[in-house]
């Protein structure tokens, strides 16, 4: 049974999900973060701090990564006191960053050759789902690995899924990511015609959570957001403009036409570009509202 299980990357969704580990019974260790205050914060919990990623990959059964970009997953698997330098035959990492499925691969075929076995793990859910417990979770890697570490991904997420070979799930998370995204700038652009046309957005978003566009975006991402004014980021603008850029990119390699994502990619390029990127990722509908003149939050 795996207790020793190291966690890269505590930030906004890292965090929670370390914390949720240390709950759950796990012996969890961590190492620096660019901010301070959450590895505090762990280490009050009952975690333990190491030097650097290579002594924290020797030293447990499971490591986990939770980092924002392919350069970041690259530099700390195979970057100087990375997992590769420090790893010990028979470790599992378990990459839940959302990266190119191509990086991802090629990255779990250096490290198999020191016998570490890589699955990467993405999560939905955002930062709620994070902190609660209840992200989905999709795995992509060797199914003897995948099932060794389940009871790890039940301490960090409800829903787990195992798709196939490495990659696999990553290519499902870009899925996500692309409707997610499309749903978003349609909602934006909805709402917005609507309130330019002296509609309140409450009595338009009681409509449509009953209508045939219900689903999360409408029933839940937007009651607590734009309509009582709250665009904090749960999942950042320009981590959503990243994976849409991922996206495209495989899309081309595997010659799928991608006329939607593209624009939407461009959508979200235009907002980074315009300092909205710190925003969560519905601020895309700033681009909507500060065209118009029009407030989307609701009068009822």
């Amino acid at each position: 049974m795996i207790k020793r299980v190291g966690f890269v990357g505590v930030g906004t969704m890292g965090e929670p999900m370390a914390a949720n580990l240390l709950q759950a019974g796990f012996e969890v260790a961590v190492v620096a973060h660019r901010n301070r205050a959450p590895i505090e914060r762990l280490l009050q919990k009952g975690a333990t701090e190491k030097g650097s990623i290579a002594e924290l990959a020797g030293e447990v059964e499971v490591l986990v990564s939770c980092v924002s970009n392919d350069a970041a997953v690259e530099e700390v698997m195979l970057g100087q006191r990375g997992v590769r330098e420090g790893g010990h035959p028979g470790l599992i990492v378990v990459d839940t960053s959302t990266i190119s499925p191509l990086t991802s691969r090629r990255v779990a075929a250096t490290l198999a050759e020191r016998d570490i076995t890589m699955l990467d793990a993405p999560i939905s859910g955002g930062q709620s789902g994070a902190i609660a417990g209840t992200l989905a979770i999709m795995v992509g890697g060797p199914r003897s690995a995948y099932e060794r570490v389940l009871p790890v991904l039940q301490g960090m997420g409800k829903n787990i899924t195992y798709i196939g070979e490495n990659g696999s799930a990553l290519v499902v998370k870009l899925c996500n990511n692309m409707i997610v995204a499309a749903i978003t700038v349609a909602a934006s652009e909805a709402l917005t015609m609507a309130a330019k046309a002296g509609i309140d957005t409450g009595l338009v978003h009681q409509a449509l959570s009953n209508a045939t566009c219900r689903g999360w975006i409408i029933n839940e991402k937007l009651a607590n957001s734009v309509l009582v004014g709250n665009l904090k980021p749960g999942f950042k603008l320009e981590l959503m403009r990243k994976d849409m850029g991922l996206a495209l990119d495989f899309g081309k390699a595997m010659d799928v036409p991608m006329f939607l994502a593209a624009l939407v990619h461009q959508l979200y390029t235009q907002a980074d570009g315009l300092g909205k990127g710190e925003l969560d990722t519905i601020g895309i509908c700033e681009l909507y509202t500060d065209a118009t003149g029009v407030s989307l939050v609701k009068k009822s």
